[in-house]
């Protein structure tokens, strides 16, 4: 055994005694207890970052005495993918996750001293999961050692041969633990009423958001300029079991706002913050363990179908058993908890005359329905997603399920937004217009086109909306202004995400054509003409070029004068191809090297050429940068520091 196996099995141990600790510090029966228990935390973490660190240096020197490091490094790497090898599978990002949730219990210990039950309650909670997730750690310990030891390393899928690589999983695992932790916090709620449980939900699920948001982003340019990976949004199962976390956590934090005042929303807090930890371990679990079948999985089984699949891995591996095991304790115990604390629950015997339409629209109720509307929309793409399981749903169909949601949403946002500033019945006159452009258009178009007729009239609105109470504060004091700017920046970002989204998919055009050399021809709205094909064969590896002109068919404008890409193994006869891609403001060029065919007998080479136009997609970026500004300026609003420092600046 080694020392890496052994610091792993060491893991367990020590949060055991942790735990220990942790509830004879609830009882106050032993007054080192808090005292040992913060010494053992800090021990746990220091054994966490230490196997990290040892973890990273066996793939930096590429010991391919390990397992784990054979099977996703080599000695021809760069420093850079040999890192991002620490995470390229599931034994690596697992031990990210239990070192990231160890060092949230560290920090809030640390920066949160108060002698109160909800934090003893919450750290004990916490040492409970990461115990979990440590014991699972052991049947997929990185630091196994191979029988024999291998001459070369595997070596990293040609797909993953990204700089993204680097930084996208850590992100996303390093969310995943604050995730854990405010889990733990929901459930110290549920038992102790601590009202600071929404200073938690401030702290960590902000954080762990915009996390989340920047995986989304990252992982969606990735698979944008990936080819095969269906652009940056293609409602695979693997990148929509990703996004069903990020959205419960939106769901969350939109919900903590109105837990301050009313006391209907404390349950619905945990039980999000349940959902939210649930839906991360599924998506940690069916992306690591192949699970179902996607452009994106790390591991695939061909065994059958999806149920074939899980019951095959639930058979032979014990690690997914125990995700498996979580997720079905974690529910079940927070459900019970919750369903207690509700039949407990004593009833406001006032009963509100709901006797006109401004006390039905109030700001409460419209406030209510947004967030059980946002429930609806996670309900509905979890449906489909379980359904895609058994078979192949296109990406149509989620839109087509989703958009009547989503424009209900709209609409509830609209009315919530514009109370202040309009009288209700103009309010319901602009939600009706655009409500009848929006129905109207979605029934008389073709194709994809109609998400963007369906969707504008709604963005048009929201966004005046949003301008409109971002007005209202122009002349505020620096801090306050942005204090209530912060939230409508990030809810202006999703707007423009969602446009983006439609015109991008919705009037994009794709075509492709076959052209010999110095031939040119129509394609979409181009002509595009092939100058010329060479083809570079030395080596393990095949380089065919194709030199290519793209000019606007309207006005002869070349465009693009340069040259396409692609590689194959001459072993493996694996391809490679490059994407070119070209970014202006109004529209991105995308071009792609399909296949070349050598001419013979004189006969000049040919080239098939993908040419796909996709407008407004800047729309998708900017957003996208919005939506976390938006965020991180509430969050610095609300630090003390950064209150100080506004104040001076206004000052």
């Amino acid at each position: 055994m080694n020392i890496g196996e052994i610091l792993v099995y060491l893991n367990p141990l020590l949060i055991l005694s942790a735990i220990y600790f942790g509830y004879q510090n609830l009882d106050k029966k032993n007054p080192n207890s808090e005292r040992n228990f913060d010494s053992l935390s800090y021990l746990i973490l220091g054994n966490q970052t230490f196997l990290l660190i040892l973890l990273a240096y066996y793939f930096l020197t590429t010991n391919l005495k390990f397992e784990y490091v054979s099977d996703y490094s080599s000695e021809d790497l760069s420093i850079g993918y040999k890192l991002a090898g620490v995470w390229a599978g599931r034994d690596g990002t697992l031990l990210i996750w239990t070192w990231a949730t160890s060092l949230t219990l560290v920090l809030e210990r640390y920066f949160h001293k108060e002698k109160e039950m909800q934090r003893e309650l919450t750290s004990l909670i916490g040492m409970g999961l990461l115990l979990a997730l440590c014991t699972i750690q052991l049947f997929i310990n990185p630091f196994g050692l191979n029988e024999t030891t291998p001459t070369t390393g595997n070596g990293l899928n040609p797909l993953l041969l990204s700089p993204y690589m680097i930084i996208h999983p850590p992100i996303v695992f390093v969310s995943y633990g604050m995730i854990v932790f405010l889990y733990a916090s929901a459930m110290s709620f549920l038992i102790t009423e601590d009202k600071s449980w929404n200073n938690t939900i401030k702290r960590w699920g902000r954080g762990s958001w915009i996390g989340m948001s920047l995986a989304l982003i990252i992982g969606g340019y990735w698979a944008y300029v990936t080819l095969g990976w269906g652009g940056y949004w293609a409602w695979d199962p693997v990148e929509t079991a990703g996004l069903l976390p990020w959205f419960a956590m939106t769901t969350l934090l939109h919900t903590s706002v109105m837990s301050r005042r009313k006391k209907d929303y404390r349950i619905l807090g945990p039980l999000l913050s349940m959902l939210t930890f649930v839906l991360v371990l599924l998506e940690s679990f069916v992306t690591r363990g192949g699970i179902w079948s996607s452009v994106h999985s790390f591991i695939v089984e061909d065994n059958g179908g999806t149920w074939s699949r899980l019951n095959y891995v639930l058979e032979n591996d014990v690690s997914v058993r125990g995700f498996f095991i979580l997720m079905i304790l974690s529910s079940l115990i927070t459900i019970a908890i919750i369903g207690d604390k509700y039949r407990k629950r004593k009833f406001d015997e006032k009963t509100i005359q709901y006797d006109s339409v401004e006390k039905i629209l109030s700001e409460d109720n419209t406030f209510f329905a947004a967030i059980y509307t946002q429930l609806l929309i996670l309900t509905v793409t979890l449906v489909l997603l379980l359904v895609r399981a058994n078979g192949y749903l296109s990406p149509e169909v989620f839109e087509v399920r989703l958009a009547p949601f989503v424009v209900i949403l709209a609409a509830i946002f609209t009315i919530h937004t514009l109370r202040p500033f309009m009288k209700i019945q103009n309010i319901l006159v602009i939600v009706g217009v655009s409500l009848f452009f929006s129905i109207g258009y979605a029934s008389i178009s073709e194709g994809r086109s109609w998400m963007v007729g369906a969707m504008v009239p709604w963005a048009i609105v929201c966004s005046y909306s949003i301008f409109r109470y971002m007005w209202k504060y122009r002349a505020k004091k620096l801090l306050p202004m942005l204090r209530a700017w912060g939230p409508y920046t990030a809810h202006l970002g999703i707007m423009l995400i969602l446009v983006g989204y439609c015109f991008s998919y919705g009037l994009g055009s794709e075509d492709s054509i076959t052209l010999s050399e110095g031939e040119r021809k129509l394609v979409g709205n181009f002509i595009l003409e092939l100058d010329d094909v060479s083809m570079d064969n030395s080596g393990t590896e095949i380089t065919v070029k194709a030199d290519i002109k793209l000019e606007e068919k309207e006005n002869n404008k070349i465009v693009i004068d340069d040259q396409l890409s692609k590689s194959i193994q001459s072993l493996t006869n694996q391809e490679t191809t490059e994407i070119y891609l070209k970014h202006e403001l109004h529209r991105d060029l995308y071009l792609t090297l399909n296949g070349v065919t050598p001419g013979v007998d004189g006969e000049p080479s040919s080239a098939t050429i993908t040419v796909r136009e996709i407008p407004g997609i800047i729309l998708v970026w900017i957003g996208s940068f919005l939506t976390i500004l938006g965020m991180i300026m509430t969050m610095f609003t609300e630090w003390k520091p950064g209150k100080e420092w506004l104040r001076k600046m206004a000052n």
